[in-house]
């Protein structure tokens, strides 16, 4: 985008008024010193002489400064410019600190801050959107336009410019349709430059959509628009004759792709042209031609060995693709060591997968050479997934965070698959252990990461007033982040406080960034801690499962035809690696188990439909467990499910398939649950780094029990009724006369009392309805009792975003609430919904209902579970014991599983409560104890009246 950063540089030259006048000898000279290294850095620049470029400006700003002071306005645009030409080298950290310095700059000083702000805004959005972090891209790009609009004379094309730039991060999202969408309302309204990368972005969308011909027909369009606005051997005509041939690649149209290729080579050639991204481009595309030309032959060897070389030619090319991304060669791969964070990432996984593609075209060749080929793509893989974290610990928004696990979610698939097939060569740990990790970054990776940062915040040398400031802004940004979503769904939009509020919630998103961009430049334990590999090891997850334990952690691959499902089995003494037998009837069993124990019709469940349970039930058993029957048996099971695995209940497998010629009697099916203790996590690492178990709090247990009046709600665009629950009311109840508890029922069950009492107890219940946003989860909530007041602390509402900035001292929260679990899965998060929230809040222990649980039968569960709980016996023991005594008591329709399945066990399961046990045997060594003194004193005695005797 030469012209791009020419016209800019050309505003900026515009902008440039160094406002001292001459008469002072001395600061005329400097002044002038300033102005011609600031624009011989901007030749520099021009030419690609980035690094050059940066020490003049750095050279002009001191002598800027000196004379205008640090905030004035020129200084901000020699600010703005060294920001350029860090981003241009691939120092994004550096880039946005002289933005942020260049926005003081202009706010500060200059009437022309309007139209400078915008842009800087513009340009900050497009380095957020290079580091991935797409959410925090689109709100800078988004105050650009509102900057803009703000001005009396808006420019147009300004606009569509920034525009452009929404659509170039809705299109690494994968949101193809929009960026059409985009294009065409602002394609006609902007900058000559802008509309040709508007159409070129259009066509890739297409491409992506499968439109070929209309594809095909865009790029065309491109090229001749291209060609009429530029002059010929212009490199952006060189880009889009790139993008056309890796069409073309795509739809096996080789010849034609290779014709364009050998054209552009030429003008590569003729520019001597050996770096940056346009020459990775073209070394990219060529690797692409040799990875997919069709290879003619009938003949397997000659086949092979054809399309070994072709993968080789690939391979060679894509790395040479990967160097012209190297700002320098002697460091190791890293955001901060390539020109561009999406295209290395991208190049990466393609030798990657050339590599992996390699190893299976060559099934029958030498052992060595198929072992080489394996551990290559398995390095390249490695060096990926490093960068992702990176990528990841770097972003201070969770959206950003859930966003790119869910876009880097297949890559993670592919390295697991790859580590499969290398585990199966010559079964070697360090190869489960690199499963095991690429397996845990697809789970719960946001929250993990959050505690992470909580980890280093609390063991560095960060002064307390930091961290108070930290938790008042994400308090504050929780609570404008839901006032903005609520005050978007009303019909009769109040546009001038959806702009003010906007406003207010940027500037402080802002400023938490900055927050945490000065913590890890100036303190530099919390970054090495907060940075350090600190996912779980295999080896560690063995030393700490007790021996009578199993640790059963899946992965999900559902994006093939055929699903499959991986399995890392771990115990003390075991560490496997599975891939198991799943078909085509995988999925469907799991829905069909998943539909009807949860379905709320469980009353009209008809014997057929209790036979196609069983059977589903039956089958997913015989997948999942039945492989490891020998390493399960008398053990406790840790599940750490994925995907759509996070909504099953596995204690409703069954073990035997019943007679389905007979009525199903549901108090007598074999389930799993009669025979193992079954306990969840959705991340190993949330498991074992996470959730330590603490000393209780002072309180023993707060409950809550709302009262609802069928007030009308509005919730994800739909008009819903918190009907009663009149249940909810006993339940607290009679926890209450199992456990000293302090209760707040019906009026008093208040969103305000949660917030007040909560970190006093070690044992939260919420005995309520809740909601699941399932397109913004942060927005997940309970209700307690309405008061319609509006302040954000006393609404009626907790959600999930709230619950993160809580502090608790709770051991265990029992989430015992309508619809809880449900809601839409997050692909790489697992079913955590509101429960991830308590975790993250210090929590290491939850117990959640999947589904809205029938009265009588849920308290009945907790009661039980109570009364087994403060025996002293683990949550997860005391879980399942009162759920097989509801079904040993339950007759054989209310033994159905809706009824007692609902209720699932997550995290830390240590005991809460002494063992009668341990008060039993302390009475007893009391008793010993005093029978050995009592002993002891007449020994005494009697040995003074033998001596007296004497």
């Amino acid at each position: 985008m030469n012209l791009k950063v020419n016209l800019l540089y050309f505003i900026l030259f515009l902008n440039v008024s160094f406002l001292v006048t001459a008469g002072n000898q001395e600061l005329e000279t400097d002044q002038n010193t300033a102005r011609n290294l600031y624009f011989k850095g901007i030749s520099l620049a021009r030419n690609s002489f980035y690094y050059e470029a940066i020490d003049s400006f750095k050279i002009a700003l001191k002598i800027q400064e000196k004379i205008t002071g640090k905030n004035s306005y020129a200084a901000g645009v020699i600010h703005n410019a060294l920001g350029i030409n860090y981003k241009n080298v691939g120092n994004l950290n550096k880039s946005i600190e002289h933005y942020l310095q260049a926005e003081t700059c202009y706010l500060n000083d200059g009437d022309l801050k309007g139209p400078a702000v915008a842009r800087l805004y513009g340009n900050i959005g497009n380095v957020y959107k290079i580091k991935l972090n797409f959410e925090t891209a689109l709100d800078y790009l988004q105050r650009a336009i509102y900057t803009y609009k703000s001005m009396h004379e808006a420019s147009m094309e300004d606009i569509a410019e920034i525009h452009y730039n929404i659509a170039e991060v809705y299109y690494k999202q994968n949101k193809y349709q929009k960026v059409i969408e985009i294009a065409d309302e602002y394609l006609p309204s902007a900058y000559n430059d802008t509309r040709l990368y508007f159409l070129s972005l259009k066509a890739a969308s297409l491409k992506e959509l499968k439109k070929h011909n209309e594809a095909n027909e865009a790029y065309q369009k491109v090229i001749i628009y291209a060609q009429e606005y530029f002059s010929d051997g212009d490199l952006n005509i060189v880009f889009e004759y790139l993008n056309y041939a890796n069409f073309l690649i795509s739809i096996d149209e080789f010849k034609e792709s290779l014709n364009i290729i050998e054209q552009i080579n030429q003008i590569i050639t003729q520019k001597n042209i050996h770096y940056g991204i346009l020459y990775s481009s073209f070394q990219k595309v060529l690797g692409a031609y040799y990875e997919y030309v069709k290879v003619e032959s009938s003949e397997i060897k000659k086949f092979q060995a054809q399309k070994s070389q072709n993968l080789e030619k690939a391979i060679k090319y894509y790395q040479l693709a990967y160097k012209a991304l190297e700002i320098n060669e002697n460091e190791e791969i890293s955001i901060e060591n390539t020109l561009s964070v999406t295209q290395s990432l991208d190049i990466l996984k393609l030798i990657a997968d050339a590599y992996a593609q390699l190893f299976t075209v060559n099934f029958n060749s030498p052992l060595t050479y198929k072992k080489q080929s394996i551990h290559e793509a398995l390095k390249y893989y490695e060096l990926t997934a490093d960068m992702i974290q990176t990528a990841r610990k770097s972003m201070f928004s969770d959206e950003d965070r859930i966003l790119l696990s869910e876009l880097e979610e297949a890559t993670f698939i592919k390295m697991v698959q790859t580590a499969y097939k290398a585990y199966e060569l010559e079964n070697d740990a360090r190869v489960v252990n690199f499963a095991f990790s690429s397996a845990e970054r697809m789970k719960a990776s946001s929250v993990f990461d959050k505690l992470t940062d909580q980890f280093a915040r609390e063991n560095s040398l960060i002064p307390d007033s930091l961290t108070e400031l930290e938790l008042t802004l994400n308090y504050s940004i929780t609570n404008l982040n839901e006032k903005l979503f609520n005050l978007r769904r009303y019909e009769n939009r109040d546009e001038k406080e959806i702009t003010r509020t906007d406003s207010l919630l940027f500037n402080l998103k802002k400023q938490r960034d900055e927050l945490n961009q000065y913590l890890e430049k100036n303190f530099g334990d919390y970054y090495e801690m907060k940075y350090s590999n600190s996912m779980i090891e295999v080896e560690d997850v063995q030393r700490k499962l007790k021996r009578n334990e199993v640790l059963i952690e899946y992965v999900l691959n559902e994006t093939d035809t055929i699903p499959e499902v991986y399995a890392f089995v771990l115990s003390p003494t075991l560490a496997g690696f599975y891939k198991l037998n799943a078909d085509t009837s995988f999925i469907p069993s799991l829905e069909n188990t998943f539909r009807f124990v949860s379905n709320p019709a469980y009353l009209f469940t008809r014997n057929d439909h209790s036979k196609d349970f069983c059977i589903s039930a039956n089958f997913l058993y015989k997948i999942l467990l039945q492989p490891f029957e020998e390493i399960i048996k008398n053990k406790k099971i840790i599940i750490v499910p994925d995907g759509m695995l996070s909504y099953l209940p596995f204690e409703a497998l069954l073990t035997e398939l019943p007679d389905t010629s007979e009525m199903i009697q549901f108090n007598s099916l074999q389930y799993l649950i009669r025979n193992h203790t079954i306990n969840y996590s959705y991340s190993t690492n949330l498991l074992y780094n996470t959730t330590k178990q603490k000393k209780k709090a002072k309180n023993r247990l707060l409950a809550f029990a709302p009262q609802y009046n069928s007030d009308t709600i509005f919730f994800n665009n739909e008009k819903l009724v918190l009907i009663p629950l009149p249940g909810v009311q006993r339940e607290v109840d009679l926890i209450a006369g199992e456990v000293k508890a302090r209760l707040f029922k019906g009026e008093e069950a208040t969103e305000q009392n949660f917030r007040e009492q909560s970190k006093n107890y070690d044992i939260l219940h919420l005995a309520m309805h809740a909601f699941i946003n399932d397109s913004i989860p942060a927005y997940s909530r309970f209700a307690f009792t309405q008061n319609q007041e509006s302040t954000a602390n006393t609404d009626g509402w907790l959600n999930t975003a709230d619950i993160y900035n809580l502090d608790l001292n709770a051991r265990l929260t029992v989430l015992s609430a309508c619809n809880t679990g449900r809601g839409k899965l997050r692909k790489g998060e697992g079913l955590m919904s509101l429960a991830r929230g308590f975790l993250y809040a210090g929590c290491p222990s939850i117990i959640m209902s999947l589904w809205e649980v029938e009265d009588n039968a849920g308290t009945e569960i907790m009661r039980t579970f109570y009364q087994v709980l403060k025996k002293g016996r683990s949550t997860d023991d005391a879980l399942r014991q009162a759920k097989i005594n509801y079904l040993e008591q339950a007759n054989p329709r209310l033994a159905h599983p809706h009824y007692w399945l609902g209720y699932v066990s997550i995290g830390n399961t240590d005991p809460l409560f002494k063992s009668y046990d341990f008060y039993f045997f302390g009475l007893v060594i009391l008793a010993l104890a005093g029978i050995i003194a009592d002993q002891i004193i007449h020994f005494r005695k009697s040995g003074k009246r033998r001596y007296r005797r004497k």
